[in-house]
């Protein structure tokens, strides 16, 4: 039996109108996670965050934070949701810096169609696990 649209919908409730989910290019990380997070890993490759670092520098908000501050810690949370919840992968300590761009704006973010995103995404994981070389 093939999961469908219809089966993403009722389980977990994803919208599967909307916007579409899409991906584009970076041509500075560093400025990109910078300009997202307000800081950015120092160690490590770029193209992936540890969830240690995200736990590490944004793991309680301060009393007095600014609406900036709501925002960033919001989006490092989102971050690491989407990564343990929408778009799950083996290796559970680290996200991709490509999802960020998917919460760089919230608004945007509430249109979008993540159940067909969700989909795409098992379908490809599904592909990949039972391909043989």
């Amino acid at each position: 039996m093939t999961p469908t649209l219809f089966d993403v919908y009722e389980i977990l409730g994803l919208v599967v109108d909307g916007e579409p989910v899409t991906c584009h290019a970076f041509s500075d990380l560093h400025e990109f996670i910078e300009n997202n997070l307000g800081i950015f890993p120092t160690e490590g490759n770029l193209t992936t965050i540890k969830h240690s670092w995200l736990k590490a520098n944004f793991r309680e908000l301060p009393l007095d934070a600014t609406l900036v501050e709501v925002v960033t810690y919001t989006q490092a949370y989102l971050l690491f949701l989407i990564n343990v919840t929408i778009f799950v992968d083996a290796s559970v300590a680290t996200v991709p810096t490509r999802y960020l761009q998917f919460v760089d704006n919230i608004e945007q973010a509430s249109r979008s169609v993540w159940g067909i995103a969700v989909l795409a995404y098992l379908y490809h994981s599904l592909r990949k696990a039972f391909t043989f070389k």
